[in-house]
């Protein structure tokens, strides 16, 4: 009877110590870049009480980085005088991605004016701008008043502005909570302290980004179809390391499309970069393009994806850049804040180990180990077809009659810039339905778990080819889709919605005395990568803190709303 009386209570006892913790959250969004923050506001918007949680110390993710919109039927292009329609940028986008979804190209195009632009503009975007694109037959990809920053922005200060909408950054969800196969919450360590906690709420969205900064993910999902090229180096966001992609099939979710991913072509190693990994981005449309045996193999007008395509079946898959004095004021780089002129002319333009700079072509030549005689014949033959108005070789110039010509490689200093392939963007990733939930092997939902933006591979709107403006709009489209979808599962399964105190751990303390800076910007401590970053760039320009700090907001983490919404004004001082 003892030993029945005992079993009982150690019964009762094991199921008091299961039964579940009451949820701090409706929904918790794993990843503050702009499909989270969508999803985030739309929840709330849906009436759910929302946590977001991001690795970073501040929101924005890659899209602080990234350039435009596609967008279709626009007010702008009417202005502009394009007339474009659904069905036309339907068949644009699926001919270039050659293998898109057609699904959510569909969805994507229909709801980009309505649920992307819209959206935005009702939050006080402008959009001042549309550059044409190889893949569109009618310019789509619109800019903002600078970079896709400016967009960001507006979409962070009303998150962080919303009372439904609470935020913990520095911290690395290491794991999804579950109860059976159903997602139940997040386990979390705190970056700078190493506090881990627990999260619960019944409905987790997972938008981490993608996985093109994991060295490993990237060589174990290259396409088959192409080398892995040495060196590879990295050109994606420093959180894009693939984590949500562990949590999801951790939780049973299924991961499709991963050897679908953006590779650019057109790296050189950043001299800023301790690992020597990262690379900056290199364009000049003033220059040609030569192999090693100074051989041009391209029209370097051509579309990117024929390019890239191009250049990954080489052997190797690299080439130089060459241009002149003249073509030199073209020469654009890309791919960190500190990149301005001077920064560009001083550890760039003047470093030897990156670019190779002579008066004549015969000493160019020997400092980058070309033949002379053929990088000579080829500067001849390209300068004569510039002369008679075609290209002859790969029909950069000279089809349509008036067109502007480049200019000829005539004016000393020559330059020569040697580049490599570089990962930029993830276009496979964690497998969703047509409302943004996770989807296990079977294709049924995982219960509780929903996905949207780059971790999703933006649902394979891309195809095989990365198209301009094609992974910022419908990033944000499905950070909407899967915020609106979870609030509404939640309604629907009769949950009672979270207080409307979330209790989550106060920030960590950092009260080491500005004149400590110079000491801590020597390496990145765990959880400060932005807060060196940009300290290092304020050192560097001697600017004073209340260039950035106030009253508001005075030198220190900003740990409350109020210092968080005054922070996003020093954003676009290096962004």
């Amino acid at each position: 009877m003892r030993a029945f009386a005992l079993a009982l209570l150690l019964a009762l006892g094991g199921c008091a110590t299961q039964r579940a913790a009451p949820p701090q959250a409706d929904i918790i969004v794993i990843g503050a870049g702009i499909a989270g923050l969508a999803a985030a506001l739309e929840a709330a918007d849906g009436g759910a009480r929302v946590i977001v949680l991001d690795a970073n110390s501040v929101g924005g993710g890659h899209a602080m980085m990234a350039g435009g919109f596609s967008l279709v039927g626009t007010p702008l292009q009417a202005k502009r005088g394009y007339h474009d329609d659904v069905e036309l940028a339907i068949r644009d986008i699926l001919a270039w991605g050659e293998d898109a979804d057609p699904y959510w190209v569909r969805r994507y195009v229909e709801a980009s004016r309505p649920e992307v632009h819209d959206w935005l503009v009702a939050r006080g975007v402008e959009f001042v701008m549309i550059l044409p694109s190889a893949e569109d037959s009618v310019p789509r990809f619109h800019f903002t008043r600078g970079a896709a920053v400016t967009a960001v922005l507006p979409v962070l200060r009303d998150a962080l502005a919303s009372e439904r909408i609470s935020f913990l950054f520095n911290h690395d969800v290491t794991a999804l909570l579950r109860d059976g196969p159903a997602v139940t919450g997040v386990a979390a360590r705190d970056l700078r302290s190493g506090r881990r906690l627990k999260l619960r709420a019944p409905a987790v969205v997972i938008a981490t980004g993608g996985f093109e900064s994991n060295d490993s993910l990237v060589r174990e999902h290259w396409p088959s179809g192409h080398a892995l090229p040495t060196p590879l180096y990295v050109g994606s966001g420093e959180f894009a390391t693939g984590s949500g992609l562990r949590l999801a099939t951790a939780a049973g979710a299924a991961l499709e499309r991963l050897d679908r991913q953006l590779v650019y072509v057109t790296g050189m190693p950043n001299p800023r970069d301790p690992t020597g990994r990262r690379g900056l981005l290199v364009q000049n449309p003033a220059a040609i393009m030569v192999d090693g045996q100074g051989r041009r193999f391209v029209n370097e007008e051509a579309p990117s994806k024929d390019i890239e395509t191009l250049v990954l079946s080489r052997n190797p898959p690299t080439y130089w850049l060459l241009f002149d004095g003249e073509g030199r004021r073209q020469l654009m780089v890309r791919g960190g804040p500190w990149l301005d002129r001077r920064v560009i002319d001083s550890e760039i333009m003047g470093n030897p180990a990156l670019v190779s700079r002579a008066d004549d072509l015969a000493s160019l030549a020997a400092a980058t180990g070309i033949p002379a005689d053929a990088l000579a014949a080829t500067v001849d033959r390209y300068n004569g077809f510039l002369r008679n108005g075609r290209d002859a070789d790969f029909g950069r110039f000279g089809a349509q009659a008036g067109a502007r010509l480049p200019p000829a490689l005539a004016t000393p200093p020559y330059y020569a810039i040697k580049l490599y392939p570089m990962t930029r963007k993830s276009m496979g990733g964690i497998a969703i339905d047509h409302d943004a939930r996770a989807l296990d092997a079977g294709r049924q939902p995982v219960p509780g778990l929903y996905a949207a933006g780059e971790v999703t591979g933006v649902a394979g709107i891309n195809g095989s080819h990365g198209g301009s403006g094609t992974f910022l709009g419908p990033s944000l489209l499905l950070g909407r889709i899967a915020g609106r979808t979870a609030a509404a599962d939640l309604r629907q399964s009769g949950h009672q919605a979270a207080g409307s105190n979330p209790g989550l751990p106060a920030p960590v303390a950092d009260n080491r005395p500005p004149e400590a800076l110079a000491d801590r910007l020597v390496q990145v401590e765990p959880g400060f990568w932005h807060f060196t970053q940009v300290h290092r760039l304020v050192q560097e320009r001697a600017q004073a803190c209340s260039s950035c700090h106030d009253a508001s907001w005075p030198t220190g983490p900003a740990q409350t709303r109020v210092q968080q919404l005054a922070q996003l004004g020093s954003c676009t001082r290096c962004h």
